[in-house]
């Protein structure tokens, strides 16, 4: 779990939009990577070099690859993290004894540990619903927004914050036991984004939003309901 959360937090929370439009910088990809371990030792609360080092090889190896060899879709997304996410796994397996070198368990009381992994489980749930899930639904949509011929109108960021937003409040009441108030933000959304939909000839527009919609909700609703599983096996 220390592992994932680094991964999460470094790959997504702090990978900045200049990050990202700069990343056929070598320079730029290395501090990219500088900064996932810098953020993975701290959750991990520990300089454990051989968990530390094949994460920065293998990390700066598939960005490298991600960025300079294969095309910017959703299957090079999906196998970037992929290969990310198996080495967490196997790096797990290969150092099991390496999170209880960590100084937060050290300092935390033996009872309290299953609080910790509980917290970080939650904070990797919102970088997966939000941040990570934005990312994956605009690479899914990017072939769609071709199809519209401009016909998007709006805050430039608009869509972006709204899905955001969306999720946090998917994410809240799933983890709130409200699962249901969820139909009532998607019963909002829809008379919102679709109250100026009112010719035929903006459906594609109208297919685009539903298509987003469900995708932004559906994965949110996936994350969170995992991630509240998890966490209910770590506090048991």
């Amino acid at each position: 779990m220390l592992l994932l959360t680094g991964h999460l937090l470094g790959d997504f929370l702090f990978q900045t939009g200049w990050m990202v439009a700069n990343k056929r910088k070598p320079v730029v990809l290395v501090i990219h990577v500088g900064v996932v371990i810098a953020i993975t030792a701290i959750i991990l609360g520990s300089l454990h070099w051989p968990i530390l080092l094949l994460i920065y090889g293998s990390h700066l190896a598939m960005d490298a690859i991600k960025t300079w060899v294969l095309p910017e879709n959703l299957g090079a997304f999906v196998f970037d993290q992929f290969v990310h996410l198996a080495v967490v796994m196997g790096l797990a397996l290969a150092y099991p004894t390496a999170a209880s070198q960590s100084i937060w368990l050290l300092l935390l009381p033996a009872p309290n540990v299953h609080l910790f992994y509980a917290g970080l489980t939650f904070v990797s749930a919102l970088v997966l619903a939000i941040p990570a899930g934005g990312y994956l639904i605009g690479t899914i949509m990017r072939p769609l927004v071709e199809e519209l011929d401009n016909a998007l109108d709006g805050l430039k960021k608009g869509g972006q914050y709204i899905g955001w937003l969306e999720r946090s409040l998917v994410v809240l009441f799933i983890f709130t036991g409200q699962p249901g108030s969820v139909g009532f933000v998607l019963a909002a959304k829809s008379i919102l984004r679709f109250g100026d939909i009112k010719e035929a000839s903006q459906r594609r527009v109208a297919e685009y939003i539903i298509i987003g919609t469900f995708l932004s909700f559906g994965w949110a609703l996936l994350v969170a309901n995992v991630a509240l599983y998890a966490i209910q096996v770590w506090m048991a």
